[in-house]
């Protein structure tokens, strides 16, 4: 706690800005996490590897939802004219979503034609869903306006998101349409994500101390960057985040 306010203090002398108190909150979220840019897909296909090699999805920046939670610690100072300065951190698992159309089965993942060289054969029409799941330590520290309303409070508090991978993990399952229904998992450890710089804009609704949060960030990181030499492969996140917050002081 008093690292924390410390790092409220030094983010307050920045804004110049008298605060007439110092609220202390804590705050259990949920939200949906997805993909956007070139690389992000609704649908792609499940690759079985060999033997003692693992499966892996051919594109797991999934354009769809996952569903997520956490948690964080939020403090903030409040001036008499309604400026509010602060900062929250917390752990967040997230993870977004990319339908199943296909599986490339290893036994006909290739095909011999006389006179050339191994040919690849279309992936098995199949039904599932591949989950990439991100673990983020995250520090939001934002500026904005507090708006008083009858009995009630609204918080307007633009900012950044900065998330701080701590693991990545795919997690898929398929079962082919041809009649034979083949079933393959994956279950994958990626290298981390890179650190997410996002654009945060949140709300908080507050009465005594009880409040309602909303949140929504875009991702300015590419998490395909490390691919040097085509930008083609571009995928940035997106957030959603609803909450509750209890005020401890």
């Amino acid at each position: 706690m008093k690292a924390f306010t410390l790092t409220l203090s030094f983010f307050f002398i920045l804004t110049g800005v008298y605060a007439q108190k110092i609220e202390f909150s804590v705050q259990a979220n949920s939200g949906f996490f997805r993909y956007a840019g070139k690389t992000a897909t609704a649908e792609s296909y499940i690759q079985q590897g060999p033997p003692n090699t693992p499966n892996h999805t051919n594109s797991p920046y999934g354009s769809k939802s996952g569903f997520g939670y956490g948690g964080s610690l939020q403090g903030q100072f409040v001036s008499e004219c309604g400026f509010i300065a602060g900062v929250q951190a917390g752990y967040e698992e997230m993870k977004s979503k990319v339908d199943i159309n296909g599986i490339l089965l290893y036994n006909i993942s290739y095909d011999y034609l006389p006179g050339a060289n191994f040919v690849q054969a279309p992936p098995v029409a199949a039904k599932g869903e591949t989950y990439l799941k991100n673990k983020f330590i995250n520090v939001s520290p934002y500026v904005g306006y507090r708006i008083g309303l009858k009995k009630m409070k609204l918080d307007l508090m633009p900012g950044i998101d900065l998330g701080f991978a701590l693991s990545t993990y795919e997690n898929g399952k398929a079962t082919t349409s041809d009649g034979n229904n083949t079933t393959v998992q994956t279950g994958l450890k990626h290298d981390k994500a890179p650190t997410d710089a996002r654009l945060k804009f949140g709300a908080a609704l507050i009465y005594n101390r009880f409040g309602l949060t909303a949140s929504y960030a875009r991702g300015l990181t590419n998490y395909r960057g490390n691919i040097i030499g085509d930008a083609n492969f571009e995928a940035h996140s997106e957030l959603m985040r609803f909450g509750v917050s209890y005020r401890l002081n």
